[in-house]
């Protein structure tokens, strides 16, 4: 029997086998096959740092508990080995958070200007860790010192890794003429020569120092699709996929999931229901998909919330549901892609394009899709290539609230790139489910603002009944403020952006003025505490009901006599359109697409400000409001509005017009041409 402790390799074979290995393993279950033969192959050389830095990534790929000692031990036992502080950064970024992996940095490689090596390798680490500002800020202090070649090559690395072609050219051109030919610094230079002078051909007025050139080929991989053949659909019925991020319980999820349904029941429905919609522009459907990035829940702190919320009632209706993150990723290369500068360019791709690209772009090209409609922003930036590469001869860009230059949380500097160079593109159609959301699009990109749809919510009838724990809240609060004349509610949830904390203000204010009056909000979220903390405070909590969450919110409308949203940002409200459904008055915050739903001054009043909203304004206007609750006929034209913009039949029929969209004339920048398509929802 052979003795385990005889080593079977030489240091250098050991490491080149071990090397092998941990470049051949991509999953941890392939990683954790190989680890007793690992084991044995390391036996005999841990005392050479490769070998153990191999085995332990090894290991760490493996999913092994308890790797933080040894990877501690293995940078006290290695306190110079560049290649150990770099991997020892990359696990603590990934277990503790940039903050543990800095902090190592601090200790280890202390910020020495007189140091000269461990200056570098901090900086490359830095990089590493795509702490860039960090990073260059050394990068930049080392070539002020003396400009050493090594420093120069090492920098212009990092700059072409992040894409920054120009930067990275400036930083290399003094020592280019230096290089030892078939040295690997010299490779880097002709590397960076050549993908500066084909970006520079595309860009020639583009290519500045800080520009990404990530960001340069999304845009002309794009705009290679502007002499495609305009979008028309042929006469037959059509295959449709509905793409997003996630089914989680959001309001963009709720219509598409919504819309996936409605549109199965009109496939399954077959030759009958072409037959009645034979006088319409509409597409007839064939099949229907619902394809979604994620919606199986990440495990972990902060990941709580389910993302397949809108799941089960997709199944239930045999919707064809399929998970992107579960297909495989098909480099470009190996798809049937005969262009080749479109080639060269999905080379360099933002991550979240790649993405689609490998992923998304074979499966729509195998299902033959016909209208593929991308909702939300962060799904337009995966999908929209993906789907002109697949061919698809309706793409849809679907938003669902105010643009991201607005809401500087979603922000993301691809986002205006990606718009504009898709404006320039046949069939594709821009959609919005406000006109206020399409003005700030349009405004925002500076393209025609005809080039934008507008997809109205398509919003069912609530039903006022309710369960029996309802039933006995409401019993008890009316019990309790039984002077009461007038009830306010508010359905939104607890969070920031809806303002709960001003609605506890604004009902402060009111009270003052008519103390008969009794409020209650349905709806849960973060700040409920505070919320509930707030109302103590001001001494209103008796006049207050927090419902909590519920699913039976017709039976809350039916005891409001008028709603109130203060909302910061909006889409469109579908609480203020189920309101208007129950023949219930609103006053609103000027949010997204809020006005819209309702009649300004009729059925409804708006407040003159988003940023700061007068509460003696809105207390007057709910005045206002309550002093025509018994007008029967202002609120059957409420309802009667409501029903013909907002109702699922309208959404659906809405839908399926904006698939037959034909695009007549395609725009582009300065041409002064208009979008010819659909006429305008009034």
């Amino acid at each position: 029997m052979q003795d385990k402790s005889v080593p079977l390799y030489g240091p250098d074979e050991a490491l080149a086998l071990l090397s092998s290995m941990l470049k051949d393993c991509a999953t941890p279950q392939s990683a954790a096959i190989v680890l007793e033969e690992a084991d044995r192959i390391a036996t005999g050389h841990l005392a050479v740092s490769g070998v153990r830095l191999a085995l332990l990534r090894l290991r760490d790929k493996a999913g092994s508990a308890g790797l933080a000692s040894q990877w501690l031990l293995l940078q006290q036992d290695h306190p110079n080995d560049a290649q150990v502080l770099r991997a020892y950064a990359r696990y603590l970024a990934r277990e503790e958070g940039i903050e543990g992996a800095v902090a190592m940095l601090e200790r280890c490689l202390p910020d020495s200007a007189g140091n000269f090596k461990p200056v570098l390798l901090r900086a490359e680490i830095l990089a590493d860790l795509h702490l860039y500002e960090q990073s260059t800020a050394l990068f930049r202090e080392l070539l002020g010192r003396d400009g050493r070649r090594e420093v120069r090559v090492a920098f212009a690395k990092r700059l072409h890794k992040q894409g920054l072609i120009a930067d990275a050219m400036e930083v290399m051109r003094p020592v280019m003429d230096q290089l030892a030919a078939g040295s690997m610094a010299a490779a880097l230079a002709a590397t960076l020569s050549h993908d500066y002078d084909f970006y520079h051909a595309l860009e020639p007025d583009g290519m500045v120092n800080g520009q990404d050139v990530k960001l340069i080929s999304m845009k002309h991989a794009l705009l290679r699709f502007r002499s495609r053949t305009p979008a028309v659909l042929p006469e037959r019925r059509h295959a449709i996929a509905l793409i997003t991020g996630s089914l989680g319980a959001g309001g963009a999820e709720r219509q598409l999931s919504r819309l996936a349904c409605h549109l199965k029941q009109l496939a399954s429905a077959g030759p009958a229901v072409d037959e009645r919609q034979s006088d319409s522009d509409g597409a007839k459907v064939d099949t229907v998909e619902v394809l979604v990035k994620q919606y199986r829940s990440p495990q972990g702190p902060g990941n709580e919330l389910p993302q397949d919320f809108f799941l089960k009632p997709l199944t239930d209706m045999a919707v064809g549901v399929t998970e992107i993150s579960t297909l495989p990723a098909i480099l470009a290369s190996q798809q049937s892609i005969e262009d080749p500068t479109l080639l060269r360019l999905l080379e360099q791709l933002p991550p979240q394009v790649h993405y689609g690209v490998t992923r998304l772009a074979p499966y729509l090209r195998a299902r033959r899709f016909d209208v593929v409609s991308l909702w939300q922003d962060g799904t337009c930036l995966f999908g929209a290539l993906a789907a002109l590469l697949a061919g698809v001869p309706v793409i849809q860009l679907v938003f669902r609230g105010l643009p991201p230059n607005i809401r500087r949380m979603r922000y993301r500097s691809e986002y205006p790139v990606l718009y504009r160079a898709l404006a320039e593109v046949p069939g594709v159609v821009f959609v919005s489910n406000s006109k206020a959301a399409a003005d700030e699009y349009a405004k925002w990109l500076d393209i025609p603002r005809d080039r934008f749809q507008i997809l109205y919510n398509g919003v069912p009838e609530v039903p006022a009944s309710c369960d029996e724990l309802d039933q006995a809240k409401w019993a008890d609060f009316a019990q309790r403020t039984s002077d009461a004349t007038e009830t306010i509610g508010g359905v939104f949830r607890l969070e920031p952006d809806k303002r709960p904390l001003l609605w506890i203000k604004m009902m402060h204010r009111y009270l003052k003025r008519r103390p008969n009056a009794r409020f209650f909000i349905v709806g849960n979220g973060r700040l409920y505490e505070q919320t509930r903390e707030l109302a103590a405070t001001l001494g209103v909590e008796d006049r207050l009901l927090l419902v909590g969450h519920s699913v039976h919110v017709g039976f809350w409308y039916s005891k409001m006599d008028a709603k109130v949203l203060l909302s910061s940002f909006e889409g469109l409200p579908n609480v203020l359109i189920e309101a208007q459904l129950m023949g219930v008055g609103t006053v609103s915050t000027p949010a997204g697409g809020s006005g819209e739903c309702f009649i300004d001054g009729r059925t409804g009043h708006l407040l003159a400000r988003v940023d700061e909203p007068d509460l003696e304004e809105a207390c007057d206007k709910i005045s206002h409001m309550l002093e025509s609750r018994h007008d029967a006929d202002l609120a059957e034209q409420g309802k009667h509005r409501a029903r013909a913009l907002f109702s699922v039949d309208a959404m659906v029929a809405r839908f399926l017009d904006l698939c037959r969209f034909r695009a007549a004339v395609q725009w582009a920048p300065g041409s002064g041409l208009a979008w010819a398509g659909l006429p305008e929802v009034t």
